[in-house]
């Protein structure tokens, strides 16, 4: 089975306040180009559809024309799109039927079925409560002859379903549901057609060098050996980075991010043409197809300098570039940043079709507190969570039940910017 594994469209969002409308036209429109060029038997769209939770008018028209216009250029593709953390998961499941006339499957919820817990009470294994609690068929798409995509929208760990241990703790309750379901899968595979498994989450093993979000890292990640082995290959959302994650010989990949989100996404994006094969799926079955940018990163200086020697950098910045433009400054007691400099940065630029962002301020070694650099300038905060500020103001180590709690409201916010958004 052939598919374009995209994911990360972040629709709607804004890069340090410019808007970036003609941005997601110009690499959706690449995009369609790749479907009418590839003719894939499925497109699979990992998560975060939208930046936000209530994307504007725009974004959805965005979203609208790119789908049916990837349908008109492969009919016989199926679509499915999965909602990721950044998505309203009710936002995106109202039109599902809708989109359904149009051979485009939205998962955004898992859709439960009508039944008591006395009902589920007499059942005895957690294949069966799964298949019980949940319309499961909603979430398996039959590609023809061709294969099974399974589709699970970004669920909190706290918000997986329990089977029949509802006193099982989150983790295992994330790892029996995928492997309860994948097992369901199996069981109505005779054929042994090739599964494709998409979800939005962060695989332990993965490269999270891309990812500026907060939690990563250390509260949500998922262990690979949580899905199974039933699949073929798992189509991931989430981290930006394009990458392949090999465990128990199942081949997992991230598609990454189709424009840029942060200054950290330098290198190329892309989306995923992938052969998907029964029980032998390799990292040689996956082909990069790069999304020309309309709008490039730009870090000027290439090596930190004072303002004003950074500053005569920009003469370099060709008037018809597009980019998103950051200067590299060192910032010490003799060398300060001006406080005209924002002013100094945009005389420089009138003209050109460069953005400017921010300033990207570093410090020398010997004024850094305990390895870190000095925070000299608000925009350096951006990156950070709650628990970084906290340490770089700390005088001493946080104790473990202070990161702890940092923790726990970190995840209380996560799980409120989900509800609130649906």
């Amino acid at each position: 089975m052939k598919i374009l594994h995209t994911s990360d469209w972040h629709l709607g969002h804004q890069f340090y306040k410019y808007e970036r409308d003609e941005e997601f036209q110009y690499a959706l429109r690449q995009i369609v180009d790749i479907v009418s060029r590839e003719k894939p038997d499925a497109f699979v769209l990992s998560g975060d559809v939208f930046d936000s939770p209530t994307p504007s008018t725009v974004a959805q028209r965005c979203f609208t024309q790119a789908l049916l216009a990837a349908r008109q250029a492969c009919p016989a593709m199926a679509i499915i799109v999965i909602a990721g953390n950044h998505d309203g998961k009710s936002f995106l499941n109202v039109n599902r039927e809708l989109w359904a006339l149009a051979d485009v499957h939205i998962v955004g919820l898992l859709s439960r079925s009508d039944v008591g817990e006395e009902e589920l009470g007499r059942l005895a294994s957690d294949v069966e409560v799964l298949r019980r609690k949940f319309d499961l068929d909603s979430q398996i798409v039959r590609v023809g002859d061709k294969g099974i995509v399974v589709a699970v929208p970004h669920l909190y760990d706290m918000a997986y379903p329990y089977l029949l241990n509802p006193e099982a703790p989150a983790g295992q309750r994330r790892k029996q549901y995928f492997c309860s379901l994948m097992e369901y899968v199996d069981s109505q595979n005779p054929a042994r057609l090739p599964v494709v498994l998409m979800a939005h989450l962060a695989i332990s093993s993965s490269d999270l060098s891309w990812h500026d979000f907060g939690m990563v890292g250390g509260l949500a990640t998922t262990p690979q050996s949580d899905f199974g082995t039933q699949y073929d290959y798992l189509a991931l959302g989430h981290i930006h980075k394009p990458q392949n994650i090999v465990s128990d010989g199942r081949l997992a990949r991230y598609a990454g991010s189709i424009i840029p989100i942060s200054f950290s996404e330098e290198l190329p994006h892309s989306v995923s043409i992938v052969n998907v094969k029964a029980g032998a799926t390799t990292a040689d079955d996956v082909a990069e197809v790069v999304i020309d940018p309309l709008y490039s990163l730009l870090t000027l200086p290439a090596i930190p300098l004072p303002f004003d020697q950074a500053l005569q950098s920009l003469d370099v910045v060709e008037p018809d570039r597009k980019c998103y433009l950051r200067l590299h400054v060192v910032v010490d007691g003799e060398n300060p940043l001006p406080p005209d400099a924002l002013v100094q940065v945009r005389n420089c630029l009138k003209g050109k079709m460069a953005r400017f962002c921010e300033f990207k301020i570093e410090t020398p070694p010997e004024l850094a507190k305990e390895g870190q650099s000095v925070i000299a300038d608000p925009s350096q905060l951006r990156g950070m969570t709650p628990l970084q500020v906290a340490e770089y103001a700390s005088p001493t180590p946080l104790p473990m039940d202070y990161r702890d709690m940092f923790a726990q409201v970190e995840n209380f916010m996560e799980q409120k910017k989900e509800r609130d958004g649906e």
